[in-house]
């Protein structure tokens, strides 16, 4: 899972990166739109991780 994490991480960083560097407005909301879908799939890649946490303590 960590190597997941990872990937989407630097999918954010690169994506957010893009959209600083462009000067067009729909490619700086796409990068941006991009990013965003990323986020949200390593939020829930860390609720995946620490639900699995909490449940190997028990």
């Amino acid at each position: 899972m960590g190597e997941q994490l990872r990937c989407e991480a630097l999918a954010i960083n690169k994506n957010m990166m893009y959209a600083q560097a462009s000067t067009d407005p729909k490619l700086q909301q796409l990068y941006t739109k991009i990013a965003d879908r990323h986020r949200g799939h390593y939020e829930i890649l860390m609720r995946n991780a620490q639900n699995f946490a909490q449940q190997r303590q028990f």
